[in-house]
């Protein structure tokens, strides 16, 4: 069995706190992995501090590291600027000219045999027939 359903408008709310959490992790993730970039490239470039070449690039260890929160932050918040005017402009579009159409069946559920107790023979008691029939 399918039903049809029609999207006419996303609620601004939910997608703002689904994105902001979304970026966030992102940011977190992205963070980490320039921090670890940026301080290996520290650490390398200070060890040619000797020949006068690297000196200033040593500071590129600690500053990684701070940034992580810095990078976090800001994918937060200029993702999910970018999400709330997405949100806004599908609402707007949507009020017009109609919102996404998608299709959704409802899968068979067959139930599930209820297990044999051991030795339940003729004359034995039978319990009564309890079938699963979903979740």
């Amino acid at each position: 069995m399918t039903q049809t359903y029609l999207l006419k408008k996303i609620p601004l709310w939910p997608a703002i706190k689904m994105a902001f959490l979304v970026f966030i992790i992102l940011g977190i993730v992205i963070g980490i992995f320039y921090a670890v970039l940026l301080s290996t490239w520290g650490a390398l470039m200070s060890s040619f501090a000797d020949s006068g070449f690297g000196g200033q690039f040593g500071m590129l260890r600690s500053l990684g590291f701070v940034l992580i929160p810095v990078i976090a932050i800001m994918y937060a918040i200029f993702g999910t600027i970018v999400v709330a005017i997405w949100v806004l402009i599908y609402n707007l579009i949507a009020s017009v000219i109609g919102g996404v159409e998608f299709v959704l069946e409802t899968a068979e559920r067959r139930p599930v045999a209820a297990p044999q107790a051991p030795g339940a023979g003729e004359g034995a008691h039978v319990p009564p027939d309890r079938t699963i029939t979903g979740f």
